[in-house]
């Protein structure tokens, strides 16, 4: 549950970005792809590449042909994969919802010609039902245990992300209607996580039908609507606080890239296991240490230098609409704000 806040809120910004346009060129939807992945893409084939090499070195029988769907974000499209990077399934969730979405979105502002504004919540609506329709499909149809783990799955969870769209939409055009009803939306979130944590506790197997068909978009409405106070609130009052959670929020993402598979798994269970091996206290403390240390430090690291440089190159890359031939055009600019 922590994957999916941290995927809506710290996606909101790129929520907002699709509501503030009136159209969807092809020049904005190829802007739109590169702002997004050079935010992404670079850190996390860094890692991929990483990982694999670490693994060939110290893993005995590592095949590297495994690590090839991991290129193309095909490693848990329609089943589970924890041969590698285990924890990239929900990355891969995010940017099969940032290329389909988008797209789909440019075919009704283009080729069906339907407003934007209609355009983008008749897409979030509809996409929705699709996948909340498939996981119903499926669970009734028995394919749930060829997924070995379906709450890892692309089909079966991209849906959950558009909830964050559909909040993004209600906050930009609905201004007011958004911040009128910010108390009343955050008690029935309260009351909405009360009921999804007595059912999870009622109906604790993952291939039941309260897990499978309801589990998930309850949860999701309980958080849409915490979102009109959360997004409204601010801790600049509480300094020490603020400083802190901006500082986690900016190496967020390298933090999640580099705790588990890399720290975790190779490092503290693999490579330098006879370090931490034992079920002494000693061993313990010397784990956690290295294990929080080392993530936080080498986030760190990797954030300042090279997330912030890879991810600035993409103000130097944009796409602009040719009006005589209505096709992009890709400017490259010198400078790098």
């Amino acid at each position: 549950m922590h994957i999916l806040c941290s995927q809506w809120f710290s996606h909101w910004k790129h929520h907002h970005q699709i509501c503030r346009k009136n159209g969807f060129s092809r020049a904005e939807l190829f802007n739109f792809w590169i702002r997004r992945w050079f935010r992404t893409l670079p850190n996390y084939y860094l890692f991929v590449l990483i990982l694999a090499v670490l693994s060939k070195l110290f893993v005995g029988g590592f095949p590297l042909k495994g690590v090839f769907p991991f290129l193309f974000f095909c490693q848990n499209l329609f089943h589970v994969n924890d041969f590698f990077f285990g924890e990239s399934w929900s990355l891969s969730v995010e940017e099969w919802f940032y290329l389909s979405t988008p797209l789909i979105l440019f075919c009704c502002v283009n080729i069906f010609k339907i407003k934007f504004k209609k355009s983008l919540l008749i897409v979030s609506v509809l996409l929705l039902l699709f996948y909340t329709f498939l996981r119903y499909y499926m669970y009734r149809n028995g394919q749930l245990y060829e997924m070995i783990d379906y709450r890892r799955v692309v089909i079966m969870r991209i849906d959950n992300l558009m909830y964050g769209v559909i909040g993004a939409y209600i906050s930009y055009y609905y201004q007011d209607f958004w911040k009128k009803y910010k108390y009343q939306f955050f008690i029935a979130g309260i009351v909405l996580v009360s009921i999804w944590k007595v059912l999870s506790y009622t109906y604790p197997d993952i291939n039941s039908f309260y897990y499978v068909n309801i589990f998930y978009p309850l949860f999701c409405t309980a958080i849409f609507c915490l979102l009109p106070l959360m997004s409204q609130y601010t801790l600049k009052k509480y300094n020490l606080i603020a400083t802190a959670i901006t500082y986690i929020s900016l190496i967020s993402y390298s933090l999640y890239l580099i705790h588990y598979s890399l720290i975790k798994k190779l490092l503290i269970d693999h490579i330098f296991s006879f370090i931490f091996a034992g079920d002494y206290l000693e061993a313990y403390i010397l784990k956690n240490a290295f294990y929080w240390g080392a993530s936080l430090f080498g986030a760190f690291l990797i954030y300042k230098y090279f997330e912030i440089p890879t991810t600035k190159l993409r103000d130097r890359i944009s796409f602009k609409s040719d009006k005589k031939s209505q096709s992009p055009s890709l400017e490259f600019s010198e400078k790098i704000n």
